[in-house]
C-alpha cells in the first residue's frame, strides 16, 4: 500500500509538472505574438498605456514559472523599453523644451526605472556580473571584456540605463562614461546590429556629444553603419544622426533637412517596425522645435 502511495505521489508531482510546463509554453507563445503586435502599434499613447500593466504581469509569470527564463527576460525587456521609450523620452521632451518644473519632476523617476532596469538585467547574468558590478571600476572592465554573444542583452540594457542615468545628471554619471563606452564597442563587436542597432545608435550619440567638447569622430560613422544593418525602413539612425552629428557640425541645413526628410517617411510598408518609427518621429519634432537650443545661432558681430 505503501508502495502504491508513493507512485501516486510520483504520478500526480509528474503530472502537475507536465501541465505547469505546457501552461507555461502556451503563456509564452501568446506573449510573443503580444509582442509583435505592440510592435506593430501606430498609436504611442495606447502602447505607452498598456505598458505599466503588461509589465507587472510578465513579473507575475516570471514569478509563476522561475524555471522558464523567456518570462524573466520579458519582463527585464519590458521595464527598461518602457522606462527609456516612455518616461526618459517625456523627461527629454521636457527638459529641451524648456518645461525645467516638469523635467525636475521626471528625473527622479526615470533614475528609478533605469536602477530597475539594471537590476532585472543583472538577474538574469551569471553572479559573477553582479559581482563586478558591486565593484565597479576595473572589475567591471573586465567583466565586460569577458562577455560573450550570450551576454549582450543583458549587457546593452544595463549600459542603456547606465546612459540614460548619465544625460539626467551629467556631472554625476561622467565617471560611467569609458565603461559605457566600453560595454557599447564590446556589444557591437560580438553581436552588429543587435535590438534596431542600439549600440551603434547609442555610441554614435556620445561619440557625436564628445566631439563638441574634445574632437574626434562625430558618431556619423556608427550612424552610417547603423543605417547600413536596419535598411531604409528604420528612422532612429536618421534622427539621431542628425540630434548627435548634424549639432556636433552646427549644421543648421543637414540638421532641418534630415528631420524633415524622416517625418515624410510613409511608415506603412514596414508595419513590424511602426511603434519604433513613430516614437523615432516624435524625435525628429521634438528636435526640430528646439533647434535654437541645440544649434544656437552664432552671435551678431
Amino acid at each position: 500500500m505503501k508502495f502504491l502511495l508513493l507512485v501516486s505521489s510520483l504520478l500526480v508531482t509528474a503530472c502537475s509538472g507536465f501541465i505547469d510546463k505546457q501552461a507555461a509554453n502556451s503563456t509564452l507563445r501568446i506573449l510573443e505574438k503580444s509582442q509583435l503586435a505592440a510592435q506593430r502599434q501606430p498609436d504611442l499613447e495606447l502602447a505607452r498605456e498598456a505598458m505599466p500593466a503588461g509589465i507587472i504581469q510578465l513579473e507575475a509569470f516570471a514569478l509563476a514559472y522561475p524555471s522558464q527564463r523567456a518570462f524573466a527576460r520579458m519582463h527585464a525587456d519590458a521595464l527598461c523599453q518602457y522606462g527609456v521609450g516612455f518616461v526618459f523620452d517625456d523627461w527629454e521632451d521636457a527638459d529641451l523644451l524648456g518645461r525645467t518644473e516638469e523635467a525636475a519632476r521626471l528625473a527622479p523617476r526615470v533614475v528609478q526605472l533605469a536602477r530597475a532596469c539594471i537590476d532585472a538585467n543583472l538577474a538574469l547574468l551569471p553572479p559573477a556580473w553582479s559581482t563586478a558590478r558591486r565593484q565597479g571600476g576595473a572589475a567591471w572592465d573586465a567583466m565586460i571584456a569577458k562577455a560573450t554573444r550570450a551576454d549582450v542583452p543583458a549587457l546593452l540594457w544595463i549600459t542603456t540605463a547606465d546612459a540614460v542615468q548619465l544625460a539626467i545628471d551629467p556631472m554625476k554619471g561622467i565617471d560611467k562614461l569609458g565603461s559605457i563606452t566600453v560595454a557599447l564597442e564590446r556589444s557591437i563587436a560580438l553581436a552588429p546590429g543587435f535590438r534596431e542597432s542600439a549600440a551603434e545608435i547609442l555610441l554614435g550619440t556620445l561619440e557625436a556629444g564628445r566631439s563638441q567638447f574634445l574632437g574626434g569622430a562625430d558618431g556619423s560613422a556608427r550612424f552610417a553603419q547603423a543605417r547600413a544593418q536596419l535598411g531604409d525602413s528604420a528612422l532612429m539612425p536618421r534622427v539621431m544622426f542628425a540630434r548627435g552629428t548634424a549639432v556636433a557640425r552646427k549644421d543648421h541645413a543637414l540638421f532641418t533637412s534630415t528631420l524633415q526628410a524622416a517625418l515624410a517617411v510613409d511608415l506603412t510598408p514596414w508595419p513590424d517596425r511602426r511603434l519604433a518609427n513613430e516614437l523615432a518621429r516624435r524625435k525628429a519634432a521634438r528636435y526640430l522645435a528646439a533647434i535654437e537650443r541645440l544649434i544656437p545661432a552664432a552671435p551678431t558681430p
